[in-house]
């Protein structure tokens, strides 16, 4: 009996030791020190996740590559995504409330064009950011593109009157590009595009994917979401 209870108060101080803290979750981020969408994604994220008591690290990888190691196995997650990915890697496990939403803008020059679709834009000038896939595909083969390097290009084309139309890719609740750069620019009312984005999990990651999606649901009906993301897009 004796030396059962030596072995006991031999283990006690084991048994007593705090339990290891959770690994982190890895997510795969991009431009992270200048795109507001990406500052405002993580924002909400970080929030969501500390509801779940789930620790995240953000590592930073071009957006290209950031989905190839997702699919490798060498990150967790990605920060965020179109829909439709879903689809086309159905291992993947998407979160189905929305992180953020981008939209497709125009904006012309106090009484230029106000188009209210694509087709509108035909035999139109129009600039647009060089490597924007959404708006490459969408612009009517008879609209005259001019591709641009920067947001400052795009906007010395249209002050120049070297463009009719700038169209942008933008999110929803932050400070109209356009009007960043000078309120002579005025931006259509009505949207040629909206993309939901959505955070993407790998395989194993199932049953966390779906409790995050309890967690952003109930955020977004609060209102938190949205002020959120107001807040940290108009503060930049």
């Amino acid at each position: 009996m004796k030396p059962l209870l030596c072995l006991l108060a031999l283990c006690a101080p084991l048994l007593c030791l705090p339990c290891s803290a959770a690994e982190p979750l890895r997510i795969a981020s991009w431009s992270r020190n200048s795109e507001p969408a990406t500052v405002a994604a993580e924002a909400v994220l970080s929030r969501a996740y500390a509801e779940l008591d789930q620790p995240i690290e953000f590592i930073e990888l071009p957006v290209r590559r950031a989905l190839r190691a997702l699919l490798a196995g060498e990150v967790d997650a990605n920060l965020y995504r179109i829909a439709a990915l879903a689809q086309e890697q159905p291992q993947l496990r998407r979160v189905d409330t929305p992180v953020l939403t981008l939209a497709a803008y125009s904006y012309a020059n106090k009484g230029g064009p106000r188009p209210v679709s694509w087709d509108d834009l035909t035999g139109l000038r129009v600039a647009h950011l060089r490597g924007v896939l959404l708006i490459e595909q969408q612009l009517p083969a008879e609209a005259r593109r001019v591709e641009a390097a920067s947001v400052e290009e795009l906007f010395r084309l249209l002050a120049l009157q070297m463009v009719d139309i700038v169209v942008t890719v933008e999110p929803r609740l932050a400070v109209p590009l356009g009007q960043r750069v000078s309120t002579t620019f005025v931006r259509a009312e009505v949207e040629l595009a909206v993309l939901p984005m959505h955070h993407f999990l790998g395989e194993r990651h199932a049953e966390l994917a779906r409790r995050l999606d309890a967690v952003l649901a109930h955020m977004k009906a609060s209102g938190e979401l949205d002020r959120l993301l107001q807040r940290r897009l108009q503060q930049r």
